[in-house]
């Protein structure tokens, strides 16, 4: 048989039922398939990661080529020459249909004997040898801001280790965390990327879509499936995945498998979520093992708290001279960014520069533990409220021990002020009787001499509670579902912190107050303080985080402008 030759006793007679199927023109998977017939019961995806390790193999490429170079020397037609006279007969047919004679007798069997030979032959030949593709290159210049160039050059370099870069609001560096590992990808053929966030709820609109933005930014989408249900990319060519996974439980992702190589590289997004080093370090120890090394990037806008963990880790590795990078909207070329989101940021430095400084600037404004502080505990008097326009009502459900919960405030935009006057709550209050209390507290004068009357505005409520706002709105009440999963609470608790001041009347409102003046950031069992915000004693918050759920919405940037 032409092209026998000494590779083929180093093969089983599987391997070379393989490269012979090959040789042919057939598909990885379909010569999988006809090799091994027992891989009929696989899952596509598990024959194709087969036949791509079988064809990684040294014995098996050196006889497949050796196949095809003999293929190629034997055929005495190329497949140039097919096309070419499949061409000439499209024009015969196109002449014939235009003369309109289809049922030419002469015509039709030679068009038919000529295709189905062609075919026939195609099945044999091998490829054109394709041109010889060059190493993936891209000018990163024009597509990451002039502040990410040193980290860019570190790893083309061959840096592998831990890189944290921290920014605020368009600082590009979720940008620039998602080019690389696209890079890292198309460099390593036998490595694949993992991609986290600590909530799994997060990532396929947030590092997912920047994964997608990136791969399309360098002009790669066709060379990946990208399909949103599985949350995996994979590379078509080589079978490299990056997967994206959420770390609510971090214990469960030392059961991330890849199907052959290594992780190599390791994003984790919003970092400043997961629960201190001790977390994070547990995560990589299972993510790295069996590789040989690995780059992680870890990308954030510093939280408000000095003290915050992260913020502490980024002190401690700046002293130490590790690899840390801060950048701002300012490094950003403006273009990039759109005139509103600059307009933006100079209103707020005009008008709260502290705020500012965090979400723009990327500062730890704060200097403690403490949630909130820019509250300001004063008594708002009668005739402030009767000058109140923009009332904005509130509610959280609760039964036992929680309770149920109201808040009213008034909302003033040009100042970036809220100011809560009244408060309500109960514990083991039935829905008909909240809307009664509701009714009352929406129940004033509009001016001396006048009745009280009840003003049917809106009460902006939890939405893990359907039942209960049909029962208030029957009864009177205008309940309606704040949609508190968007923009979310951490982003909503961040609209409050951002004020320039959030006034309460501790006298009007005793439970707020209280509830304010105890939140504190939560801590690690080491002590490490987290950026997380501790969930239960927050019952009136989250009833003033409900009222301002439209306002927090319409925030520009409180989804992380990256």
């Amino acid at each position: 048989m032409a092209g026998m030759g000494s590779s083929k006793r180093d093969i089983t007679p599987a391997q070379e039922r393989y490269c012979q199927e090959r040789a042919k023109g057939a598909t990885q998977r379909r010569a999988y398939l006809s090799a091994f017939p027992s891989s009929e019961r696989w899952k596509p995806a598990t024959v194709d990661n087969r036949a791509y390790e079988l064809e990684k193999r040294r014995e098996v490429s050196a006889r497949l080529k050796e196949l095809q170079k003999a293929a190629a020397a034997a055929a005495v037609v190329t497949r140039a020459e097919i096309v070419g006279a499949q061409a000439m007969l499209l024009r015969k047919g196109v002449a014939a249909v235009e003369a309109h004679s289809l049922a030419d007798k002469d015509l039709a069997p030679a068009v038919k004997a000529l295709a189905d030979a062609s075919d026939r032959l195609m099945a044999w030949l091998p490829e054109d040898e394709p041109e010889e593709r060059p190493a993936f290159v891209r000018d990163f210049a024009l597509l990451m801001g002039p502040r990410f160039l040193a980290p860019h050059r570190m790893i083309a370099d061959g840096y592998r280790g831990d890189i944290w870069l921290a920014g605020g609001r368009g600082s590009c560096k979720s940008s620039f965390c998602s080019l690389e590992v696209v890079n890292h990808i198309e460099r390593n053929p036998d490595q694949h990327a993992v991609v986290l966030m600590k909530r799994k709820a997060d990532l396929r609109d947030a590092a997912y879509a920047q994964v997608v933005w990136a791969i399309r930014a360098l002009g790669l989408e066709d060379q990946y499936d990208m399909p949103e249900s599985t949350l995996r990319i994979t590379k078509k060519a080589t079978g490299q995945k990056i997967i994206f996974r959420g770390c609510d439980n971090a214990n469960k992702i030392k059961s991330i498998k890849v199907p052959f190589g290594y992780v190599g590289c390791v994003w984790f997004e919003e970092a400043d979520q997961f629960r201190g080093m001790a977390e994070v370090r547990k995560v990589t120890q299972s993510l790295t093992r069996g590789g040989e090394s690995c780059v992680r990037l870890y990308s954030f806008n510093p939280p408000r708290s000095a003290r915050c963990w992260v913020n502490a880790e980024m002190e401690r590795r700046e002293a130490e001279g590790l690899p840390v990078f801060r950048s701002t909207y300012l490094d950003v070329p403006p273009e990039w960014l759109g005139g509103q989101f600059i307009a933006d940021a100079e209103e707020l430095k005009r008008t709260d520069e502290r705020a500012y400084r965090h979400e723009y600037l990327g500062e730890p404004v704060g200097i403690g533990t403490e949630v909130f502080d820019n509250v300001v505990f004063r008594a708002i008097t009668d005739e402030e409220i009767a000058q109140f326009e923009r009332l904005r009502f509130g509610q959280d459900f609760g039964w036992y021990p929680d309770p149920w919960a109201v808040t009213g405030s008034e909302w003033r935009p040009g100042r970036r002020e809220l100011l809560t006057f009244c408060e309500d709550g109960a514990n083991k209050l039935p829905p008909d009787e909240q809307a009664e209390r509701v009714k009352a507290l929406l129940t004033w004068s509009d001016g001396e001499g006048r009745e009280p009357e009840y003003h049917h505005l809106p009460v902006l409520s939890d939405d893990a509670d359907p039942t209960a706002i049909a029962v208030q709105r029957d009864h009177g009440a205008n309940a309606r579902a704040a949609g508190k999963g968007k923009p979310g609470r951490m982003a909503s608790y961040r609209f409050l912190q951002c004020l320039a001041a959030w006034v309460i009347d501790p006298v009007r409102c005793p439970m707020l107050a209280a509830e304010v003046r105890a939140l504190e950031y939560a801590q690690s069992p080491d002590g490490e303080v987290l950026n997380e915000i501790p969930d239960g004693n927050d019952h009136w918050v989250d009833a003033t985080r409900y009222a301002t759920m439209d306002e927090a919405r319409r925030a520009r940037g409180y989804r992380k402008a990256e």
